[in-house]
């Protein structure tokens, strides 16, 4: 188990193993996005925090069912009451979420961008 993976489970007080996987996949998911992004080899120190945060954010996405995610309302009608639910988090979300992730928080990974040639 990652260093990332224990500092989240410490943080939100998990003792069992039963989502360990489904966290090392999110972080494997959201380091490869930020190495992508950045054009580097090996994540640096400070961008750990980031990394923890966005596990912590799949963790409450998917707690209650890694598949199921959060149905959010996404449009509504009256008359003919009609709802439309749009799913956040589960597994078929996990890029989705992570490139989104990185889009909102680019002003911390910008600093570490390097140029390719």
């Amino acid at each position: 188990m990652s260093d990332n993976i224990k500092k989240v489970k410490e943080i939100l007080d998990i003792t069992d193993t039963k989502l360990d996987k489904y966290l090392a996949f999110c972080e494997q998911v959201i380091t490869d996005e930020i190495l992508d992004r950045c054009n580097i080899d090996a994540i640096p120190e400070r961008l750990n925090s980031l990394i923890q945060e966005f596990l912590i954010e799949q963790y409450k996405l998917n707690k209650d069912g890694i598949l199921e995610g959060i149905k959010q309302v996404s449009s509504a009608s009256d008359n003919g009451q009609t709802v439309n639910f749009e799913i956040i988090g589960g597994t078929k979300e996990i890029q989705k979420n992570a490139e989104k992730f990185i889009d909102d928080n680019m002003s911390r990974i910008v600093a570490y961008r390097k140029l390719r040639w």
